[in-house]
């Protein structure tokens, strides 16, 4: 679940290597990239959440209570061994404590579902893996292919065929 800030650590091992690593840690969740299109991929989908987010209110002021996370508790590791593909949604529910229906956008990209709540968490999320991104391009050895934001309307024009509407969202493949 991603409301407002969040902090998150982008970490390189292994950097020139063929066994180079982006490892981006935040909440309870670790994901490890093996390739730079795996980050390119990521960002992206982060891009059609934002998408998704048109309509959806800035801030939800859920009550969002979390035992502190130490640096070494991880809940879920995923190390990436193929290019990620998912797809981003608007959903609803109700919510009991503030009594009405609130909007946020799931964005899925298996084996994980993305809660993103409000504009903060997306922001600094993507902020995150642009970061990353920026990294992935220098650490592994075929990162300049994969150099293009895969925001701009340029990427966007060109790799249009692997997007495809879904319901109430988009799914990149």
């Amino acid at each position: 679940m991603l409301a407002g800030e969040q902090k998150i650590a982008i970490d390189v091992v292994g950097a020139g290597t063929g066994e180079a690593r982006v490892v981006a840690r935040w909440g309870r969740t670790a994901m490890t990239f093996t390739s730079a299109e795996q980050v390119q991929r990521m960002l992206g989908l982060f891009g059609l959440a934002r998408q998704a987010m048109v309509g959806v209110c800035e801030r939800v002021p859920l009550p969002v209570v979390e035992e502190p996370v130490s640096d070494v508790a991880v809940l879920a590791a995923i190390t990436w061994t193929y290019t990620p593909s998912g797809a981003a949604s608007v959903e609803r529910m109700y919510h009991l404590g503030m009594r009405r229906t609130i909007s946020y956008v799931a964005l899925t990209v298996r084996p994980i579902t993305f809660h993103i709540l409000d504009r903060a968490g997306l922001d600094s999320a993507s902020k995150a893996l642009i970061r990353a991104h920026q990294l992935a391009v220098t650490v592994y050895p075929e990162g300049h292919r994969f150099a293009e934001d895969p925001n701009s309307t340029a990427w966007m024009r060109t790799n249009r065929r692997r997007l495809k509407s879904v319901g109430g969202g988009w799914s990149h493949r």
